[in-house]
């Protein structure tokens, strides 16, 4: 059977508590039965964090389940050691457009001891979207919005801005690679506009005053022993503000995201746990 992806969207809650919901989002493929994929906590916020997922799924009695494994990422500053890890099980119709993942999670830290438990809500894409249309005719009904105001916050646009990590100016993205290496992808997927960067690797420039086109750049980095520090800066904004450079980055891992930079700003990337002799 050909592989199916998804993506579902909702919420965790600690406890099972409302007041503790906290954004959360899967991405897999089912491929005969077998779960691969990502999750992502806290949706832009400053404890963002996606990790590596797996599990099974049977069409017949419709049981799902899934594990998160191991950090791709996170902003957060704590140690790896301390995250709790999400484990969950229901059944669902993972064809059906109103597909919903819902019920208790528990939680357990990298040696296998409990953490918190709780429960998920979370929603499939075609509900998303009907939601998402819903909203919009509100809005556009509205008529104590104006125009520009409508326009800024425009339900798809708000929900397509959460389908790429955005990285803004102070934030430290601390990147969990299995790598000697890793390769950095840059480029503009929206309109040439004349964004200029540079980037550099423990300090050292790596792609310096780069101007950032439509096609692809991509350079090859080797990692130092221990930390590795990569720094993005915004030079200018181009004609359209912000600074909104497209960076993959390739190590064992792939990591994509966007840089949301005014000029003079600068982003950080921090390489833990690399596989560095």
């Amino acid at each position: 059977m050909a592989a199916q992806q998804y993506s579902f969207y909702g919420v965790l809650m600690l406890n099972g508590k409302k007041e503790t919901a906290i954004s959360y989002r899967l991405d897999f493929t089912e491929t005969d039965g077998i779960i691969t994929g990502t999750s992502t906590t806290d949706l832009t916020g400053k404890h963002e964090t996606k990790n590596v997922i797996s599990g099974t799924y049977n069409p017949e009695t419709r049981m799902f389940s899934f594990v998160e494994k191991d950090i791709i990422y996170t902003k957060s500053p704590l140690e790896k050691e301390v995250f709790c890890f999400v484990r969950h099980n229901s059944k669902i119709r993972l064809a059906a457009k109103n597909a919903k993942l819902e019920g208790k999670f528990q939680g357990y830290y990298r040696n296998k001891q409990p953490c918190i438990n709780g429960t998920l809500t979370l929603i499939g894409t075609p509900t998303v979207q009907k939601l998402l249309q819903l909203a919009e005719k509100k809005i556009e009904k509205s008529k104590e919005l104006d125009a520009a105001t409508k326009a800024q916050f425009k339900p798809q646009i708000l929900f397509d801005s959460l389908q790429t990590q955005q990285l803004t100016t102070g934030e430290n993205l601390n990147i969990f690679l299995e790598s000697e290496s890793v390769t950095f992808t840059i480029w503009d997927k929206n309109k040439e506009d004349g964004d200029v960067v540079t980037l550099k690797h423990n300090e050292k420039i790596i792609l310096a005053d780069f101007m950032v086109k439509n096609k692809p750049h991509q350079i090859k980095v080797d990692l130092s022993a221990g930390e590795n520090v990569f720094t993005i800066e915004a030079l200018n904004e181009g004609s359209l503000s912000p600074n909104t450079a497209m960076i993959i980055l390739e190590g064992g891992r792939k990591i994509e995201f966007q840089s949301n930079l005014k000029k003079g700003e600068k982003a950080t990337l921090k390489g833990r746990n690399i596989l560095v002799a």
